[in-house]
């Protein structure tokens, strides 16, 4: 379950944003990363409704749906401290997500870490080699409904640190 990150190197943030894109389980669902911020603590993803991604009752699976916030914030959290040179290990632990109401039209999520988020992971993989932490989305359509919102664990480990610290 989730998405781990295997990159050993950082990409620019539009050649990012294209491979991300064009990942097929994202593409095929049609699943579309808009933006990507400068710090990468901010993400902004479209879920367009179309003929691959619709069931019976014309709205968008619930599966494409869980799809769209999985991947982000172990990206995200790969990123921001790829950029202060710190390899981590980082999956997306758990989710739990619900399903309001159909998702008729395209749906939009946001992923956001505050600097909070990070100066406490930063603390907790210094001190322990490893941080989990909770963050909530939600999938919004249109008209501004709330179709779907999920909450996601997201684990960090610093084997480094880890090693120091006899684990």
């Amino acid at each position: 379950m989730g998405f781990f990150i295997t990159f050993d190197f950082m990409l620019r943030r539009k050649t990012f944003q294209l491979v991300m894109n064009m990942f097929p389980p994202l593409f095929f669902n049609r699943i579309i990363l808009k933006e990507v911020s400068e710090d990468y603590s901010y993400m902004k993803v479209k879920i367009r409704k179309s003929i691959l991604n619709m069931n019976f009752h014309r709205s968008i699976f619930g599966g494409t749906i869980f799809s769209a916030f999985d991947p982000y914030f172990p990206t995200m959290y790969y990123n921001i401290f790829a950029q202060k040179n710190r390899k981590l290990e980082i999956w997306m632990k758990s989710a739990n997500i619900k399903y309001k109401r159909p998702a008729t039209t395209h749906l939009f999520l946001e992923f956001k870490i505050s600097k909070e988020d990070i100066l406490l992971a930063e603390k907790e993989l210094n001190e322990k080699g490893k941080h989990e932490k909770w963050h909530k989305v939600e999938a919004i359509n249109k008209k501004g409904i709330v179709c779907a919102e999920a909450e996601m664990l997201v684990y960090l480990r610093d084997n480094k640190v880890e090693a120091k610290i006899g684990f």
